[in-house]
């Protein structure tokens, strides 16, 4: 069995470094399909900060297919909660591409969801996806490289998450599973590796001219790499990313799960890279940090035996909703959260974060997921907040 081809691209001009990548690689005959680029604009931010994929990454991919087929494009994401996706796109700097006369733009969420089943889904049975994924022949899955929180990593993959409708997004973290079906593995890894089962990127090409190291998705820092990896074959394209930043597929608890589950790639040994010395394009690059502290005083943290994922979900939610807290402080003088499958002495009105926490829930507030979003934290301190000021 031939190994799956994956091109490294690196130059200043990045627009040339995308054409140079994707010069390399085989890809299918084009003519006459409909093809969906699908970069990650997932927030309300500006371009260029390693978050959202830059707009000069996918206008370059888009010239490059338009001069070689004849082929109906379209270009579309779903945003995380809160967001528009109009908004989104035109805070990144995407405005002149939906402006583009022959690529359409469209919000992936503006029509009624397509329920998809998941086959051997060891969790997702169903998944809600963009009411317009039967519409597309080709994807084109163009994210931003970074570091993530929850999943270790966020390539050309997880980018398909984009594609699930609306707030079903929220469902892939509040998942329970048993020990027998999780077998030390995450609910969230395990949800996203099902999705495999229903949908897949045709062709991956991973935005790393600004990448993010540390906190991501959104938390973390800028690093500047221009550099662009491509390939035919999702899984040695996100593989390849992980080289570079001088990490591997273990990372990655989702591609590991994919990988298995598919008898896909595992390691670089598996894949033909062009150029075959990727060594030049290695970076260190710093994952999301095992201890989090948090130095409000008003806050009490009991955390005994949790993963980084939760404890970064606690510290972006204490980081971005200063406001909110304080209208809790009003409310209760206190805020005490408690996180990790070993906590046992907590308050009666703490917030326990996580599935790991449900033998404790009568303690408190329980918040489901694994990990639960800083989003579906603060919709549940907000509920607390109108509620005691209803009392």
């Amino acid at each position: 069995m031939s190994k799956p081809v994956c091109a490294i691209s690196k130059n200043q001009n990045i627009r040339q470094a995308v054409f140079d990548a994707l010069s390399q690689i085989d890809l299918p005959d084009l003519n006459g399909k409909k093809i969906l680029l699908k970069p990650n604009v997932g927030r309300n931010v500006k371009k260029h900060l390693g978050i959202n994929t830059s707009p000069t990454v996918v206008n370059a991919v888009y010239d490059f297919l338009r001069a070689r087929f004849d082929a109906t494009f379209f270009l579309g994401d779903s945003p995380i909660l809160g967001v528009k996706t109009k908004e989104a796109f035109i805070s990144s700097g995407y405005g002149f591409l939906m402006n583009e006369r022959n690529l359409n733009f469209i919000d992936l969420d503006s029509i009624k969801p397509a329920v998809i089943p998941i086959e051997n889904g060891r969790i997702l049975k169903t998944i809600k996806l963009t009411g317009f994924i039967h519409d597309f022949d080709y994807i084109v899955s163009i994210p931003v490289l970074k570091m993530h929180m929850h999943t270790g990593a966020s390539l050309s993959f997880k980018n398909m998450k984009g594609l699930i409708y609306k707030r079903e997004k929220v469902k892939l973290h509040q998942l329970l599973a048993t020990e027998q079906i999780k077998r030390g593995n995450k609910e969230l890894d395990i949800a996203i590796a099902d999705l495999a089962n229903a949908i897949e990127p045709d062709l991956a090409v991973i935005d790393a001219y600004y990448a993010q190291e540390g906190m991501g998705p959104s938390a973390g820092h800028r690093r500047k790499l221009n550099t662009i990896i491509a390939s035919t074959d999702y899984l040695a394209a996100d593989i390849v990313a992980l080289a570079i930043v001088k990490l591997d597929i273990e990372h990655a608890p989702h591609l590991k799960l994919i990988s298995e589950q598919t008898s896909g790639v595992h390691s670089i040994k598996d894949i033909t890279t062009i150029p075959s010395d990727i060594e030049p394009f290695k970076s260190d690059f710093k994952v999301p940090p095992n201890e989090i502290r948090i130095e409000n005083k008003k806050i009490t943290l009991f955390d005994m035996g949790s993963c980084s994922a939760c404890q970064s979900s606690v510290f972006l939610f204490v980081k971005n909703n200063e406001s909110l807290l304080q209208n809790y402080f009003n409310e209760y003088g206190q805020l005490n959260i408690a996180l990790g499958k070993n906590i046992q002495d907590v308050p009666n009105d703490s917030i326990l974060i996580g599935n790991c926490t449900i033998h404790q829930k009568q303690k408190g507030t329980f918040i489901k997921g694994c990990p639960p979003t800083q989003t579906i934290i603060k919709e549940t301190l907000e509920r607390e907040v109108s509620k005691s000021s209803k009392n």
